[in-house]
């Protein structure tokens, strides 16, 4: 039923869209109708203001910004042509592509249709920057772009967006000036955040901007064409279809791209095993291997335990005991699916383009003491009043990782401190949502970043509400001066301090570093995978039939 649904909306598109795959068959492998799962519905496909996994997807291949980040973690220009950087770093001059066009399949004779062709210009950008520091969104993304000219005075002390530092020069020339050097700047421009919005476009959605099919548009490889989304229906799906105006200019190899909506990776995985979806994003290894697929895959998450800050696990002499009676080098074997992890940051954060963990070793992070871990027990238990800790459930996300490994180290806990930890797995939506509601004892929870940057992962620690650590104010400090050092070999010590200050708050207690992966299909290649944000890019996706 579901290969019948997408290949009647294939049909339609065929329809809509004739003529738009008439070149497919000079290039191998171009043209393919390809299908992926969601997990979950985008909470919104407006780009300032998206902050769900599910959108992130959508996002990036509806839009492009000036920069666009390769699997790699490398950049190449996006709707940039060219730039400039001042030699104070304190002025980004871009040059825009004047052959980037804004386009909606839905309405091909209407203002932002195929004969319209309307331009990128630098002043969708800047608009998109005012909307960004717009009091009436407060978008969860712009405190990454505090470095902008009066960023933070528009945060802090209500200056008007107006007065960000972002200008059109002329319709293809855009200026961003900064109150302080970022060297992670040009990271931070790929992502969703720094898309452009058309503003006659936004205007005339009438508050509806990237809320239904008809309130979104996009200038990237693909234009929305179908979102339907019912929470009680079975075929929700977001049909992307080409930006057949980008497309005369920067080919983009699939024909539409069926993006169907489940609950949970489960589903994701079900629906790829049946052979209805082309790739599947996972952190389990169960389909590694097989000789219907192959994976990329990297060290991109860090796993520890966090504590609800009301319960006694959250006393810091307890979690100090847990984390000197972690002898690392006694840990299981976890495959190549699992790392110990002595340190915040996974390996596959990049520092001078090699892995951050080269550089900065965790060695020096794992003590390994047990007179001192016992001692600090006993403290914290005159202090809670109590003779011994109850039992302790640690919640887990349904297939986060091989529990049996987890268990083995839960088997260390007991024999250093007499202390019993059990699993309590529970599905992804539920874990979501005690997590947010302070529903649980003890928790395995993942820390990740948004590309392969270090600040982006450290930051989690500052803003993300799960976590409850107390030294923000001295990490936020170092990650600024780390991110305004001349280069990047200056601000690797700046990253070891930041990271020194969490793993000594003992808010995360790190565990194992552990990979995500992409699979597909054999004949599928050339899908951009981010290993961090798990966006999945089919820009350049071809089907080789064998």
């Amino acid at each position: 039923m579901r290969r019948f649904f997408a290949w009647m909306l294939a049909l339609l598109m065929t329809v809509l869209c004739c003529g738009c795959g008439e070149d497919d068959n000079t290039v191998k492998g171009a043209g393919y109708s390809f299908s992926y799962t969601l997990v979950g519905n985008p909470d919104t496909l407006d780009p300032q203001l998206a902050d769900n996994a599910s959108a992130m997807t959508v996002l990036c291949n509806l839009f492009e910004g000036l920069l666009v980040l390769n699997a790699d973690g490398t950049l190449q220009n996006g709707g940039a042509e060219s730039y400039e950087i001042s030699e104070d770093q304190l002025r980004y001059t871009f040059k825009l592509r004047k052959d980037s066009f804004w386009y909606q399949s839905r309405a091909e004779d209407g203002a932002f249709g195929k004969e319209a062709a309307v331009p990128v210009t630098a002043h969708d950008y800047v608009f998109a920057f005012q909307r960004l520091f717009s009091f009436a969104y407060e978008a969860p993304n712009r405190a990454a772009f505090a470095c902008i000219k009066n960023a933070q005075k528009i945060m802090d002390h209500g200056l008007a967006p107006s007065n960000i530092g972002v200008r059109a020069l002329s319709d293809y020339e855009l200026e961003f000036e900064l109150d302080y050097p970022n060297n992670g700047f040009l990271m931070l421009l790929t992502s969703c955040a720094a898309m452009p919005c058309n503003e006659a476009f936004f205007e005339s959605t009438k508050g509806r901007y990237g809320l239904d099919e008809d309130s979104v548009i996009g200038n990237g490889s693909f234009s929305l064409h179908r979102w339907l989304y019912d929470p009680y229906g079975k075929y929700n799906v977001i049909q992307l279809t080409r930006n057949v105006l980008n497309h005369e200019t920067r080919r983009v190899m699939p024909s539409e791209v069926n993006l169907y909506i489940e609950e949970s990776d489960a589903d994701a995985e079900r629906i790829f095993t049946a052979g209805n979806a082309d790739c599947y994003v996972t952190t389990q290894n169960s389909l590694i291997g097989k000789a219907d697929y192959h994976a990329e895959s990297d060290y991109s998450l860090t796993l520890g335990l966090i504590a609800n800050p009301e319960s006694h696990f959250a006393d810091e002499n307890v979690l100090s005991a847990l984390s000197l009676t972690l002898d690392r080098s006694q840990f299981p074997d976890g495959g190549s699916d699992l790392k110990p992890a002595g340190g915040i940051l996974p390996p596959a954060v990049s520092l001078l383009n090699k892995s951050c963990r080269e550089l900065i070793s965790d060695t020096p992070y794992q003590t390994y003491d047990p007179p001192e871990a016992d001692r600090l027990y006993h403290k914290a238990m005159r202090r809670l009043l109590i003779s011994e800790l109850e039992e302790g459930k640690v919640m887990v996300s349904a297939g986060m990782m091989d529990y049996s490994v987890l268990r083995a180290v839960f088997d260390l806990w007991t024999a250093e401190l007499d202390l019993h930890l059990t699993i309590e797995e529970v599905p992804e939506n539920e874990y979501e949502s005690r997590l947010r509601s302070g529903d649980y004892m003890l928790a395995l929870y993942g820390v990740s970043g948004a590309y392969h940057d270090a600040t982006a992962v450290l930051e989690q620690f500052i803003t993300d509400p799960i976590m409850h650590c107390s030294g923000t104010s001295k990490v936020r400090s170092l990650l600024e001066r780390a991110a305004a050092v001349p280069n990047l070999s200056d601000s690797v010590e700046l990253y070891r301090q930041a990271e020194t200050e969490i793993l000594a708050d003992h808010c995360f207690i790190p565990l194992f570093y552990k990979q995500r992966y992409l699979i597909c299909k054999n004949g599928v290649s050339d899908v951009v995978f981010n290993p961090f944000s798990g966006q999945v890019r089919f820009t350049d996706a071809r089907y080789y039939v064998s």
